[in-house]
């Protein structure tokens, strides 16, 4: 299972958004949207307590559930919203990846490096 901060760090990154805003209580759709999507992906596919969720983005667990069923609703009319949820869910399965151990290929390389990279990266904002 991915860490829950890893997936919130790159969803921002993907849509363009900073973590501060993201996790301010701004009111803009963009940025209510794109919560809305990362609770429910990250509800749905990494299995993530609704507390836990909250936690990560500043809220509390009702604010989570509210945010899940709202995407029920919209999702059924809006294709906008269900394509970002595509993108989104795209986005946690590729920090999911697992490579393949018995042929290594130029995919499996490219994550590999990737993860790396995010370690690194990790390492050195530590440091500042």
């Amino acid at each position: 299972m991915i860490k829950l901060k890893d997936f919130l760090n790159s969803y921002v990154v993907a849509n363009n958004i900073s973590k501060c805003d993201f996790t301010s209580p701004s009111r803009k759709r963009m940025i209510v949207d794109a919560r809305m999507i990362y609770c429910v992906v990250a509800r749905n596919l990494g299995g993530y307590t609704l507390s836990e969720i909250g936690k990560s983005i500043n809220r509390d667990h009702a604010t989570v559930l509210y945010a899940i069923r709202n995407y029920e609703h919209l999702s059924a009319y809006d294709p906008d919203i269900k394509s970002k949820y595509y993108k989104a869910s795209v986005i946690y399965r590729t920090l999911e990846y697992k490579p393949n151990t018995e042929r290594i290929g130029l995919i499996d390389t490219l994550f590999e490096t990737n993860k790396k990279l995010r370690q690194r990266i990790l390492e050195l904002e530590k440091l500042n």
